[in-house]
């Protein structure tokens, strides 16, 4: 079986640890299929370290995807070249609007909250609307209102409990003091930010923390939640994959909102903080493809 995820991910490394969510998923349930994560992510270096394959696509405007020309894109090339029995499409519906009914396979949309109006897209010469009926199944990956019907899903998480280092494991890894108290300053969002995040919160050293720092910008710990248990406490942004993994394992937190074009970052952390949940939602992806 040949599942494609499909992503953008021109920024952060969100979209494309959602698509590594998945694939960890499916080798952990002993799921025997061929998975390849599509986007033009600057981070697709990172899927490689945890044993995921990543075809690197160009970003194509609205006019080479359009209606005309969508045959020539490097998308549709792309999806058709690796032959899909699924496709899971990450948030990007609008790249792939008049494309869909072409491709093979069953098709899948995922999405973590976002605003209403990010359903609808005026393009050039056109308004695109989302359209339900191109999809087999439509989850939502996180709680959040929508005015598309979806399912729900629990949150994407990379690893389950049993699957870090033990707080001696981490600490021996990263190198750390067991006697200190230690926190982690971690964001990997819009450039600039996790400076800012950095000078925000210096005055942790003065309140007994030792602080450790890391960012997909700069080299950064990847995946960083393997070594989550070292920590007293985590400093983030309020981003979808820093937010429920903090609360997956339930973390001392501080998780700082962030401004983004379709996504309340403020009403993700004040809406979910008491949320709790037990199972991956990744898994339970899992399970699902398996059944169709």
């Amino acid at each position: 079986m040949n599942i494609v995820f499909y992503t953008s991910g021109r920024t952060g490394t969100g979209r494309l640890i959602r698509g590594l969510c998945v694939a960890t998923a499916l080798k952990r349930k002993g799921i025997d299929c061929t998975f390849t994560i599509i986007s033009g992510s600057p981070f697709s270096h990172l899927a490689g370290t945890v044993g995921v394959r990543h075809v690197e696509i160009p970003l194509e405007d609205g006019t080479r995807l359009s209606r005309e020309n969508f045959h020539r894109s490097a998308l549709f090339s792309t999806l058709c070249s690796l032959e899909p029995h699924i496709i899971l499409v990450d948030l990007n519906w609008f790249a792939l609007h008049h494309m869909i009914r072409e491709l093979p396979g069953k098709k899948i949309f995922l999405s973590r909250q976002v605003a209403d109006r990010f359903f609808t897209l005026a393009a050039k010469d056109e308004t695109l609307a989302f359209n339900p009926a191109q999809y087999d199944r439509i989850f939502a990956i996180e709680p959040f209102a929508s005015a598309v019907p979806m399912e729900r899903l629990n949150p994407f998480i990379l690893r389950n409990h049993d699957e870090i280092f033990t707080r001696e494991e981490a600490m021996e890894k990263l190198g750390l003091n067991a006697g200190d108290r230690h926190c982690l300053i971690s964001h990997n969002g819009e450039p600039g930010e996790f400076r800012q995040l950095q000078k925000d919160f210096s005055y942790l050293k003065d309140a007994g923390y030792v602080p450790a720092y890391s960012t997909s910008y700069d080299d950064g710990i990847f995946p960083i939640v393997d070594y989550f248990n070292a920590f007293d406490l985590i400093v983030c942004g309020g981003g979808y994959h820093a937010f429920w993994e903090a609360v997956y394992f339930e973390k001392e937190f501080i998780p700082i909102p962030m401004p983004r074009l379709h996504e309340n970052q403020h009403q993700r952390i004040e809406l979910c903080k008491d949320y709790h949940f037990t199972e991956n939602g990744a898994d339970e992806l899992a399970d699902i493809i398996m059944a169709l």
